[in-house]
């Protein structure tokens, strides 16, 4: 049996940070080593050996969550954005509003992965789960927020659900709309400061949280009270390569 039934990684673009780290050589005090466009490769393809790795896990009875701040991705037609001498540069022909991950391939195959991507955002003054398409910018177009899931949660309140996976299993389960089977693999992704961390408090328990970021110092409190419930990894430092293995062994001590 898993020593966890939730794990956690907080954030996408710290766990993409440290795996440039191990890809260029960095340790924590380089101030010089800079990763560049050839390194993009290596780093998908970490990311995408984790999640896969991820579903392992999940297929185990934990649920895996990855925060992400948003992004958002200009899409163009094949020959790309630069112009030829003397012409203007291309129009995107659609903007993507997705987690942010490193490069352009990485979001697609991470979300393709994932059982449930949901948008953070403030609705009428409460921060949601927003699983609905919506237009950047709130206008018509091409341009959405990237959103999907695995047991119809448009059927829940118009896909605009409460911030909290306890109270979206308790309305799914009493929806005969909805299909849920959990555990699941979901990536929430928003604004930062809008309480992605804190809706962690509401899966299931024991959990360990990767905080890559170190941002939970807004559930300090919760975690001391939890009596062991929930393990905060705070020791990786993303900036030094040489955490990489050690953040690895991290990983496999959940399975």
């Amino acid at each position: 049996m898993p020593k966890f039934a939730t794990v956690a990684f907080d954030s996408g673009s710290e766990l993409a940070r440290l795996f440039f780290s191990k890809k260029i050589g960095k340790t924590g005090a380089d101030m010089d080593k800079i990763r560049g466009v050839q390194d993009y490769a290596d780093v998908t393809e970490r990311l995408n050996i984790l999640i896969r790795r991820m579903k392992n896990l999940r297929n185990k009875g934990v649920n895996v969550v990855f925060l992400a701040h948003e992004d958002l991705q200009k899409v163009f037609a094949r020959g790309g954005m630069i112009a030829q001498r003397g012409q203007a540069p291309t129009e995107p022909i659609a903007v993507k509003g997705w987690p942010d991950f490193p490069g352009s391939r990485t979001p697609d195959e991470m979300c393709r992965a994932a059982d449930n991507v949901f948008h953070v955002r403030y609705v009428n003054g409460k921060v949601t789960w927003v699983a609905r398409r919506e237009a950047i910018g709130g206008g018509g177009g091409t341009d959405y927020w990237e959103v999907k899931d695995r047991f119809n949660a448009p059927a829940i309140a118009g896909g605009m659900l409460p911030s909290s996976y306890e109270e979206v299993r308790k309305l799914a389960m009493a929806n005969p709309n909805c299909d849920w089977n959990d555990p699941y693999i979901w990536i929430l992704y928003g604004a930062f400061g809008i309480g992605k961390t804190r809706s962690l408090l509401t899966f299931p328990r024991p959990i360990r949280i990767f905080d890559l970021d170190l941002g939970s110092d807004s559930i300090n409190k919760e975690t001391k009270a939890s009596n062991g419930e929930i393990d905060v990894i705070k020791s990786i430092n993303v900036e030094d390569g040489g955490d990489y293995n050690e953040f690895l062994r991290l990983v496999e001590e959940c399975f």
